[in-house]
C-alpha cells in the first residue's frame, strides 16, 4: 500500500473532508438545487395528479330598490276596480343563495393515477439532481484540494533546489576569491542560481494562484490554512465491483433511467386522452328570494343535485393524437440516452481504472528511484566538494533530482484523484 506525507508550516489544519464541508455548505448553486427538491417533495402528493374531488362552497347575497310602472294588457281584468297600469315606488327585492358543490374524476383512462406516479418521479429526480450537482462540487474541491498540495510540494523541491544553487555559488564565490577558480565557473554557479531563482517565483506564483482557487471553491476567505497532506491508496477497488456498482448507484445513469420512466408516464398519459372522460357532480343549495312586484312575493328552494357526465372526444384537430406520436418519439430518444450514458459510464470506468491502476504502479517503481535519485544527488555532492567532479556534473544531478520529484508529485496527486473519479463513477463518493 502506498502512502505520501508532506509536512507543511501553517495555522489551521484543513482536512479534505472539513474543506467538502465548507464546499457545499457555502455554494449558492447546490442551495438553489436542494430548494428545487424541496418544492418538488411539496408537489409530491395525491391532489396534484387531479384524484382527490374538488368541494367548493359559494354563497352570494343581492337586493334592490326600484320604481316601477306596469302596464297590463286591456284583456286582463283584475277585479276590484283594479286598472291597466300600477306603480310601484320603492318596491324592495333580494335573493340569497347557498350551495355546496362536489365534483369528481370517476374514469379519465387512469390519467391521474399515471400522474401521480409521475409526479413520484420527479420528485426523486429532483432528489437526484441535487445529489449529482454535490458531487459534482466535490470532485472540482477534490481536484483543486490535491492541486494545490502538488503546488506545494513543487514550491518546496525548487525552494531546496535553491538552497542548494546558492551554497554552491557561495562556495565558488569563496574559491574564485582565493584564485582557485576561473571566472567561467563562477558565472555559470551564478546563471544556475538565478534560473532556480526565477523558477521558485513562478512556483510560488502558481502557489498562491492555487490556494487563491480553492479558498473560491469552498467559500472561505482565510487562505492562511495549510493541507492535510497525508493520504493512503486504495488498492482493493476492483473493475467488476465498480461496475457492478454504478449500475445500482451512479447518479447520472439513475438520473437517465428516471427520465426515461417519466417519459413512459408521459406516453400513458397522453394516450389516455382517447378515453372517455366520467365526472360525477353533486350540489346542496339552498336559495331564498323576496321581490314586492312580483306575482311570489317569497320563494325558499333546497335540496340535493346529483349527476354524470361523459365526455368522449370524437375530434381534436389531431392534438392529441400528434401529442401521443410526441411522446412515444419522446420516450425512444430517452432509451437512446439511457443506453448511451450508460456506455459512456462503463467506458469512463475501465479507462479511469486503468489509469488509476497504472498510476499505483508506476508509483511502486517511482518510489524505489526516488531512493536511488537521492542516493546518487548525495553521492555527487560529497564527490563535487571533494574536487572528484565539477560543476556541470553535480548540476546535472541537482537538475535530475528536483525533476523527477516534481515529476513524482504529478503523478502522486493525480493517481489520487483518479481513485475519487472511480468513487463518483461507481456511486461512492461520500459526504
Amino acid at each position: 500500500m502506498i502512502s505520501c506525507v508532506f509536512y507543511l508550516n501553517g495555522q489551521e489544519q484543513l482536512s479534505l473532508i472539513k474543506a467538502i464541508k465548507y464546499g457545499i455548505e457555502n455554494n449558492h448553486e447546490i442551495a438553489i438545487v436542494i430548494n428545487d427538491s424541496k418544492l418538488f417533495k411539496n408537489n409530491s402528493h395525491i391532489g396534484t395528479a387531479g384524484i382527490l374531488p374538488n368541494i367548493t362552497i359559494s354563497s352570494g347575497y343581492n337586493a334592490s330598490i326600484n320604481n316601477s310602472n306596469f302596464a297590463f294588457n286591456s284583456f286582463l281584468d283584475f277585479g276590484d276596480g283594479i286598472g291597466s297600469n300600477i306603480e310601484a315606488n320603492k318596491a324592495q327585492s333580494s335573493n340569497i343563495n347557498s350551495a355546496i358543490n362536489l365534483n369528481y374524476t370517476l374514469f379519465n383512462g387512469f390519467s391521474g393515477i399515471y400522474s401521480l406516479k409521475k409526479i413520484s418521479k420527479q420528485h426523486k429526480l429532483a432528489d437526484l439532481n441535487a445529489k449529482y450537482q454535490i458531487e459534482n462540487k466535490i470532485i472540482d474541491i477534490i481536484i483543486k484540494y490535491y492541486d494545490l498540495l502538488n503546488k506545494e510540494n513543487i514550491y518546496n523541491v525548487l525552494y531546496d533546489t535553491y538552497n542548494i544553487s546558492l551554497d554552491r555559488y557561495n562556495r565558488v564565490l569563496e574559491i574564485y576569491n582565493y584564485g582557485s577558480t576561473s571566472k567561467i565557473e563562477l558565472l555559470n554557479a551564478e546563471v544556475d542560481l538565478n534560473t532556480d531563482l526565477i523558477n521558485l517565483k513562478n512556483s510560488q506564483i502558481d502557489l498562491n494562484e492555487s490556494r487563491l482557487n480553492l479558498a473560491l471553491e469552498i467559500g472561505v476567505k482565510d487562505t492562511t490554512f495549510i493541507l492535510d497532506s497525508e493520504f493512503i491508496f486504495n488498492q482493493s477497488l476492483s473493475l467488476d465491483s465498480l461496475k457492478i456498482k454504478s449500475k445500482k448507484n451512479n447518479s447520472n445513469l439513475l438520473i437517465a433511467q428516471l427520465n426515461y420512466q417519466i417519459a413512459k408516464q408521459d406516453l400513458k398519459i397522453s394516450k389516455s386522452q382517447f378515453a372517455p372522460k366520467i365526472n360525477l357532480f353533486s350540489s346542496y343549495s339552498f336559495t331564498n328570494m323576496k321581490s314586492e312586484t312580483s306575482f311570489i312575493s317569497e320563494q325558499k328552494d333546497f335540496g340535493l343535485i346529483g349527476g354524470i357526465n361523459i365526455e368522449l372526444p370524437l375530434f381534436t384537430s389531431n392534438i392529441k393524437r400528434k401529442n401521443y406520436q410526441n411522446a412515444k418519439i419522446n420516450l425512444d430518444s430517452k432509451n437512446h440516452q439511457l443506453q448511451q450514458i450508460y456506455e459512456i459510464i462503463e467506458s469512463s470506468i475501465s479507462s479511469t481504472y486503468t489509469k488509476y491502476k497504472r498510476g499505483l504502479e508506476i508509483m511502486d517503481l517511482q518510489q524505489e528511484n526516488l531512493n536511488t535519485y537521492n542516493l546518487n544527488f548525495e553521492k555527487s555532492k560529497q564527490l563535487y566538494l571533494s574536487g572528484q567532479i565539477d560543476n556541470i556534473q553535480f548540476r546535472e544531478s541537482q537538475v535530475n533530482l528536483s525533476r523527477f520529484q516534481i515529476n513524482y508529485s504529478a503523478i502522486l496527486y493525480s493517481t489520487k484523484i483518479q481513485e475519487y473519479l472511480l468513487y463518483q463513477l461507481s456511486g461512492m463518493l461520500e459526504y
